[in-house]
């Protein structure tokens, strides 16, 4: 399929009076690697490309020069117009194919263009919504619901049982049987190698459009909101509930129960112990020294 720089602006709904329109384009790069046939995107203001290029440059407002070879047109967000372009003409859908090698339980129900990888375990009574990519090594154990158009990455399990127990009089730990689910909404991504457990009565709940980076682990009976966003080695422990359209910075942790409010941002490796209201900003107290953080901890115990 032949790409002009037209049938780019078109569907962006961008006007430009360049006399280029034709030009076609054919490739994507890096505004740093920018060649002749490409489309790329830029942010930052000061930025120096090479502007001989004859390429197509999606940039922030009024911050280049247009007496250049490129074709550079402005966007209030460049990056998500790039996005756009790339998913619209250069993403290769894969052939929906349900590899020989997958393990299939018991009523389990599979929607239309669904694509499970290399040996996946797929458990009894497994929902799979249209649409749905699921990559190799992955394991879906009984009873999970997953919604459509979802992306499930590589080594990911989800629906395992999840970590609880209760003392004995004898000290010894007695498992708490997990009887749950895990339910993943519509458009939700579930990284390589991460888990979620299933609840140990009810359900461990991914809300639509959430995206959960890789090696995360969400423990039994969490509840996550729509649109969040939770970076990658993040531990969210049992019963914690998070917002919508929250961003968990990568390496952080969250106490079991606690309540994250919508519009949450944490910082990388965040510790939460509390709860914490909506639209709140938290951030990690780096570079300093153990013997820094132990009297800061002491002033703010003062007050």
């Amino acid at each position: 399929m032949i790409i002009t720089v037209e049938d780019i602006l078109s569907f962006l709904g961008i006007k430009s009076n360049t006399e280029n329109c034709d030009m076609e384009i054919n490739k994507f790069t890096s505004i740093s690697a920018l060649e002749d046939g490409a489309v790329s995107f830029l942010t930052k203001k000061d930025f120096v490309f090479d502007s001989t290029k004859k390429a197509l440059v999606i940039a922030c407002n009024n911050t280049i020069d247009e007496n250049n070879q490129a074709i550079v047109v402005y966007s209030k967000n460049p990056r998500l117009d790039f996005i756009r372009v790339l998913n619209r003409f250069f993403l290769v859908n894969k052939k929906n194919i349900i590899s020989s090698t997958v393990i299939i339980g018991n009523n389990v129900t599979i929607g239309n263009n669904v694509t499970i990888g290399e040996y996946s375990v797929i458990g009894d009574n497994v929902k799979i919504g249209d649409n749905t990519v699921i990559n190799n090594h992955v394991v879906v154990a009984e009873n999970t619901k997953i919604g459509k158009k979802c992306y499930i990455k590589s080594g990911a399990i989800i629906g395992e049982d999840g970590f609880g127990f209760e003392r004995d009089e004898y000290g010894r730990p007695i498992r708490f049987p997990h009887f749950g689910n895990v339910v993943i909404g519509d458009d939700v991504e579930v990284g390589a190698k991460t888990i979620i457990a299933r609840g140990a009565l009810n359900s461990t709940i991914i809300s639509d459009n959430t995206k959960i980076d890789d090696s995360v682990f969400i423990a039994h009976n969490v509840k996550i909101g729509k649109n969040t966003m939770i970076a990658a080695c993040s531990e969210i422990s049992g019963s914690a509930k998070i917002g919508n359209n929250c961003w968990i910075g990568p390496n952080s942790t969250i106490r079991d129960g606690v309540n994250i409010g919508d519009g949450s941002f944490l910082g990388i490796a965040c510790i939460i112990s509390n709860d914490i209201l909506p639209n709140s900003k938290i951030g990690n107290i780096s570079n300093l020294s153990f013997r820094d953080i132990v009297k800061i901890n002491k002033i703010i115990g003062k007050q």
